[in-house]
C-alpha cells in the first residue's frame, strides 16, 4: 500500500522547493511503488514524488530497490529532453534535483496537462510515433552514462536461470501451463547486443500517455529506462498500443511506423529484427511479470492480464509476416 505525507509535510516540501503555498493536492493511488500527489501552488501544478532508495545492488532486477544514482541519471536524462512532453524536474532552494525528508528522496516535476486515453486511433499512434522517434534521436545524443539503472529485459542466460527458479514456482493452472512455452520465446527472440542503442523507456503504454482528445500532451513515467536496442523500445511501444482482440493491429502498427520514420530512420538491421522486437518485447514481459508473481510483487491476476492479451498476439505473429 502506498504510504503518502501528510499535508503539512508536502507543504515542507514545497517550501524547500520554493513554490509558495499549497492550494490544493491530489493523490494518486495506483501503482505499485512511489506515492506521488499533484499540488496547486501560486506558481503552477506540480507532481511531488516520494522515493525509496537504496544503494544495494542486485543480479536480477527488482523494482523495489532504486540506488539514487539511477534516479539522478534518469532526471539528468529528462532534463535533456528539454523539446519533448515529458517531466521537467524543479530544483530546489539549494540547487538539488533530489531532496532528503525524513529519510526519504523528494523530487518535484511540473504537471503534465492530459489524460490516459482509452484506445488508440490511428492519429494517436502516428504522435506517439513521432514522439519515440524524437526520443530515440535526442538519445542516441546523450553520452553520459545511466549508471545504477535496472535492466528489466536484459534476459541472459544467467538471469534466465535465476528467474527460472522463481517463475515455475506458479500456482495458477493457466500461468503454470504457459512457462516454458513463455520462456522459449524469450530465448527464441532475443535481440543481438550490437543493433544501434541509447536509452529507451521500455513502458509507453496508455497508462503513461497523456493525450487532449486525439493530441498527445505527456509521457510519464520514465522509471523503468536503461540502455537497449531501439528497435526493442519500438517492439514494446507496439505492443502497448498496437494490439486488438488478441492480434496485431496492422493499421496501428502502420501509422506508429510512420510517424517513428519521420523522426528516426531504422536501419536494415533495425528492419529485419523488428518483427522479432514485437515477440521479444511481448514474451519478456510476460516471463518478468510471471517471476513477479511467486515472489508477491504482483498479483496472479495482472500475470493472467498480460498472458490471456498478449500470448494469442504472439501466437499469431509467430506464423505471419509483418
Amino acid at each position: 500500500m502506498l504510504k503518502f505525507f501528510s499535508k503539512r509535510e508536502y507543504q515542507q516540501i514545497t517550501d524547500l522547493f520554493e513554490l509558495g503555498k499549497i492550494g490544493n493536492i491530489t493523490y494518486f493511488r495506483q501503482g505499485y511503488q512511489t506515492p506521488k500527489v499533484a499540488i496547486t501552488t501560486p506558481k503552477g501544478k506540480f507532481i511531488v514524488a516520494k522515493h525509496n532508495l537504496s544503494s544495494k545492488k542486485v543480479v536480477v532486477a527488482d523494482m523495489k530497490i532504486v540506488p539514487r544514482i539511477a534516479l539522478l541519471h534518469e532526471i539528468n536524462f529528462l532534463t535533456h529532453l528539454k523539446r519533448l512532453p515529458v517531466p521537467h524536474y524543479i530544483p530546489s532552494k539549494r540547487r538539488k534535483y533530489l531532496e532528503n525528508f525524513k529519510g526519504y528522496a523528494v523530487s518535484v516535476y511540473r504537471f503534465l496537462p492530459g489524460r490516459q486515453p482509452k484506445r488508440i486511433t490511428p492519429k494517436m499512434a502516428y504522435q506517439l510515433g513521432e514522439f519515440v522517434g524524437e526520443f530515440h534521436k535526442l538519445g542516441s545524443k546523450f553520452k553520459k552514462t545511466m549508471r545504477g539503472r535496472r535492466r528489466f529485459y536484459d534476459l541472459n542466460p544467467k538471469i534466465m536461470a535465476l528467474m527460472y527458479r522463481y517463475v515455475k514456482r506458479q500456482t495458477h493452472p493457466q500461468l503454470k501451463a504457459v512457462v516454458e512455452e513463455v520462456k522459449r520465446g524469450v530465448l527464441n527472440n532475443r535481440l543481438p547486443k550490437w543493433l544501434p542503442r541509447g536509452p529507451i523507456h521500455v513502458d509507453i503504454k496508455l497508462d503513461n500517455e497523456l493525450f487532449i482528445g486525439e493530441k498527445l500532451t505527456g509521457v510519464i513515467d520514465f522509471g523503468n529506462t536503461y540502455v537497449d536496442s531501439f528497435v526493442f523500445d519500438v517492439g514494446k511501444t507496439i505492443m502497448w498500443n498496437c494490439e486488438s482482440k488478441g492480434r496485431l493491429d496492422r493499421a496501428l502498427t502502420k501509422k506508429f511506423l510512420e510517424g517513428y520514420l519521420k523522426k528516426r530512420k531504422l536501419s536494415k538491421k533495425e528492419r529485419h529484427y523488428l518483427k522479432q522486437s514485437i515477440l521479444f518485447a511481448i514474451y519478456s514481459h510476460v516471463w518478468v511479470d510471471l517471476y513477479h508473481v511467486p515472489i508477491k510483487y504482483v498479483p496472479k491476476s495482472y500475470a493472467l492480464f498480460l498472458v490471456k492479451k498478449f500470448l494469442p498476439m504472439a501466437r499469431c505473429l509467430e506464423k505471419e509476416e509483418l
